[in-house]
């Protein structure tokens, strides 16, 4: 196969069938996109699909939502990482204070 031949190829072919999101027996999505109508649990979820799913339709208010939704991402994964480097942090002077306890007795 050529480089030419490429040209042809449909690299992103359509879907053969669409996807269904059903709701549980029992249970009612806390909100809805308001572009294909697929269920969310959570607001923050729904936000999250906009701005991936719909992000030329999106409205001021809606981009300010991303904007706020991902601000708060950005804050509790830099958390989760602060968190992360203390624990390997203690627990490497630990070994080490451990480790000189033994040698030293």
């Amino acid at each position: 196969m050529t480089a030419g031949q490429l040209t042809d190829v449909d690299l992103h072919p359509e879907p053969v069938t669409e996807y269904e999101y059903d709701v549980p027996a029992g249970e009612e999505p806390e909100t809805t996109c308001p572009y294909c109508g697929r269920p969310f649990r959570t607001q923050r979820y729904a936000t999250y699909h906009l701005d991936v799913a719909h992000p030329d339709e999106l409205s001021d208010e809606e981009r300010a939502a991303v904007e706020d939704v991902r601000d708060d991402e950005e804050y509790e994964l830099f958390t989760f990482h602060v968190k992360a480097a203390v624990s390997v942090f203690l627990t490497y002077f630990l070994f080490t204070f451990i480790y000189a306890l033994v040698w030293a007795g």
